[in-house]
């Protein structure tokens, strides 16, 4: 198999009750349609922390105050393998809204599942499922 591209990518975990903050992807980009947890790149130089909280406030209009690192899982794409760093935000000022012309929900499990999730987050929503500690319904964010 020929070397494929590597791409650092920071996802950004909001909870409510045993909902999860998901985004569509915008027409335009790649995989437009899909949806996904919301997050993105990281820039050269940048911590993951900072890389978080900047996507967060670019896709979604929310300052992050408090993230934690949970795992990392990679995913590979026909063209390019994605490191995915999964935080979860814990608390953050203002409210989550589409800044890219995106629909954007609180879904569940059940929900998430009927959708088209890009392929990386079907892998980030079976990790969920499964190392959780005491369930989903742990972990909520807050809204300050």
């Amino acid at each position: 198999m020929a070397n494929l591209t590597k791409v650092a990518v920071v996802v950004g975990i909001l909870k409510r009750g045993d909902r999860f903050l998901i985004a569509e992807r915008p027409l335009g980009k790649p995989y437009s349609g899909y949806w996904e947890f919301p997050g993105g790149k990281l820039e050269v130089g940048e911590t993951p922390l900072a890389a978080l909280s900047r996507e967060l406030h670019e896709e979604i209009g929310i300052t992050v105050t408090e993230a934690e690192h949970w795992k990392s899982i990679d995913h590979t794409y026909p063209d390019k393998t994605v490191h995915l760093s999964l935080w979860w935000v814990h608390a953050y000022l203002g409210e989550p809204h589409a800044k890219e012309n995106q629909q954007l929900r609180f879904a569940s499990v059940a929900e998430m599942r009927a959708l088209t999730l890009l392929e990386g987050n079907i892998g980030i929503l079976d990790v969920l499922l499964a190392e959780v500690p005491g369930g989903l319904n742990n972990n909520a964010a807050k809204r300050i």
